[in-house]
């Protein structure tokens, strides 16, 4: 197996004017190619921070981390932008869609930066969204749909360019049950024959437990 994600942080504080906080003290996490990782814990505990972290969105910790086998504290916000769009697929509960643009439009977007060798797979649209049940949206408007139609929107976005690495911040939280399980049917089957590597934060223990190991993070006292 390949390591993929060797992070190390010692500290993540954030300060308000009423207080400090600190998350993921000490906190290693090593990740193989095609593993399915489900973050759990308590509000307050650090899931979505380390989603930030792993995701190359946030730097701002004490700490080092290697994504596939680079040192990303070395990276520009150029490489970093990139490396966002091509090797990293997100469903993160504030992920906004453009308003202006049609689903089907915003789901394209990471094709658009993608460069030319990977527009063969704007064919994949079609297939994703009609897995995730979504196909009769695709000419609405996000301001036309429900929120789990938006949710599903989202997800198609991340999954459009087959990244290697998926992070996902409760991505069946506004599904119901039949939508939820085509979701988790479609990051399954993007592990088994893509080996895509998944990592979700989850309070969904059913969700947790289709991953095949789970992290569970404590709320630093």
């Amino acid at each position: 197996m390949t390591k993929i994600i060797d992070l190390d942080v010692k500290e993540k504080v954030y300060k308000s004017k009423k207080a400090t906080m600190s998350v993921l003290n000490d906190f290693k996490l090593e990740v193989n190619s095609g593993e399915t990782i489900a973050v759990v814990g308590k509000s307050g505990a650090g899931k979505t921070s380390l989603l930030n972290i792993l995701g190359l969105l946030d730097r701002n910790y004490r700490g080092s981390y290697q994504l596939f086998g680079s040192k990303t504290n070395e990276y520009g916000l150029d490489k970093l932008a990139e490396w966002r769009n091509q090797k990293i697929g997100f469903v993160l509960q504030e992920s906004a869609l453009i308003a202006s643009l049609t689903i089907e439009d915003n789901i394209r977007l990471p094709l658009m930066y993608a460069g030319p060798e990977k527009n063969a797979m704007a064919a994949e649209l079609d297939g994703i969204a009609g897995k995730i049940g979504i196909k009769h949206i695709l000419n609405k408007k996000p301001l036309e749909c429900s929120g789990g139609e938006k949710a599903r929107a989202v997800f198609a976005r991340a999954v459009i360019l087959q990244p290697p690495l998926i992070l996902c911040d409760e991505p069946t939280a506004s599904l119901d049950g039949e939508n939820k399980e085509n979701i988790l049917s479609l990051l399954s089957r993007m592990n088994e024959e893509y080996n895509t590597t998944v990592i979700t934060v989850t309070h969904d223990m059913e969700v947790a437990d289709r991953h095949q190991r789970k992290i569970r993070l404590q709320r630093e006292m």
